[in-house]
């Protein structure tokens, strides 16, 4: 999952530069990436269907720890956050470059900054999910 949103990170960042200059090449790069969002959707229930298992497996005992109840918190909230903002602003980006319209720059380059701001909470996300699973305190 965090794979899939760093990939998603870089060919955006890759298509920054055709946004308000060549928009058919932007749109092009933003079909390619649509994908991505379904693999993070795909991660994020893989890691709550294996802390499911990994309770079952342990009888429960690691359920007690606050670490995993923590952990699972942010995988859930990984997955509404790419679930929620990142399709809502690809499909927004996605209609406001199609129209071709220079006067939409201003809302493109808004929805570019938010979609910095998605990659930093989720970069945030998975450096807590991280260091709670190597700690475990």
């Amino acid at each position: 999952m965090a794979g899939a949103v760093l990939a998603d990170y870089v060919i955006r960042r890759r298509m920054n530069p055709y946004l308000i200059t060549d928009k058919s090449r932007a749109v092009g790069v933003l079909d390619g990436v649509a994908g991505l969002s379904r693999l993070i959707g795909i991660g994020a229930i893989l890691l709550v269907v294996t802390g499911i298992a990994m309770l079952s497996i342990f009888k429960g005992a690691v359920g007690a720890a606050l670490w995993f109840r923590i952990k699972m918190v942010l995988v859930v909230l990984v997955a509404l956050n790419g679930a929620v903002i990142l399709r809502r602003n690809s499909d927004r980006m996605k209609v406001l470059l199609q129209s071709g319209d220079d006067r939409n720059n201003a809302a493109i380059l808004g929805l570019k900054r938010r979609m910095g701001v998605y990659h930093g909470i989720e970069l945030l996300l998975f450096l807590a999910i991280f260091i709670l699973s190597v700690f475990k305190f």
